[in-house]
């Protein structure tokens, strides 16, 4: 059961930064609510005196835009919402689709939102592992202005972020890529639906010729931490090489292990996640080759 806590729907964007102003550490920002009401229910969090209710002002937060610096996603836009944009037309964003087809249910992509998945910060968020190899930033605001933080460093540890209580995710920013340019998106579970996630890893990859210019790797945890991060060794290793399976062979079996440490849980054991990891290193990446060749 559900405890009992008053919604507050604000007129504006102003007016919501200043309600979580005022109530700072009372008031917590309500937008799917697709993990939080979950949080809230099972007592996984304090609770919450007031939510607001972002969906009051959904247009000032649900947008997807090109701009000089880069491509701007709004906080408050739903999985759906994305979908519906040049994110999943053009494949230097191709791991988009694939995060969007692993993702829940239909009825979820509906209410989620981008920001509510990077803020809820454990290995299982799909949007988190894809927008480290994007090398995302987050606009951060309040009534004391805003600031920008690499989504890199927003991530502390698991359910734990660089947010402070009176602020909101105003938007994700990353570089638009280059032409040929792609990424993938993998999850590995025992079942197709509703999946957590034994191992989950995108990559970014450019090319130019046949040579690799740009490479980002990710997964769902690299070390001791449990949440996505990156794997800059490996990413090192391939940068400036030419492309081919014998270089992604060794990039998993010898750079890859030096620097990931899996665990074991009621899932599965640490071997098994690390062999899954040189396969989805693999895979992601000849997949965004195929993508960028065409």
């Amino acid at each position: 059961m559900l405890p009992r806590f008053d919604i507050y729907r604000p007129k504006s964007l102003e007016d919501a930064l200043e309600f979580l102003d005022k109530h700072s550490g009372e008031a917590k920002p309500l937008a799917g609510g697709t993990e939080l009401i979950i949080l809230i229910r099972d007592r996984r969090i304090p609770i919450p005196k007031y939510l607001v209710d972002l969906n009051a002002i959904k247009k000032e937060l649900s947008f997807v835009e090109k701009k000089d610096d880069g491509i701007h996603i709004g906080g408050g836009t739903t999985l759906y919402e994305l979908s519906k944009t040049f994110l999943h037309k053009d494949k230097r964003f191709a791991g988009f689709v694939d995060v969007y087809k692993k993702f829940g249910t239909l009825a979820l992509r509906f209410e989620a939102t981008v920001a509510g998945n990077l803020v809820s910060a454990t290995q299982y968020n799909d949007y988190i592992t894809l927008l480290l190899v994007y090398d995302a930033k987050l606009r951060l605001v309040s009534v004391n202005g805003e600031r920008i933080v690499k989504l890199e460093d927003f991530l502390i540890d698991k359910r734990k972020v660089d947010l402070k209580p009176n602020e909101l995710i105003y938007e994700i920013i990353f570089p638009e890529p280059p032409i040929n340019s792609s990424s993938s998106f993998i999850k590995f579970d025992r079942r197709e639906l509703l999946i957590a996630g034994v191992v989950t890893g995108a990559t970014f990859l450019a090319l130019e010729d046949n040579k690799i210019t740009d490479v980002k790797i990710s997964f769902d945890m690299v070390r001791e931490k449990r949440i996505p991060g990156r794997a800059r060794k490996t990413e090192e290793f391939l940068k400036g090489k030419e492309f081919s399976k014998e270089i992604l062979e060794k990039a998993a079996e010898e750079v890859l292990p030096t620097e990931m440490e899996r665990v074991t849980d009621w899932w599965t054991t640490a071997e098994y996640r690390m062999d899954m990891s040189k396969v989805v290193l693999k895979r992601n990446l000849l997949r965004a080759y195929e993508r960028i060749k065409g």
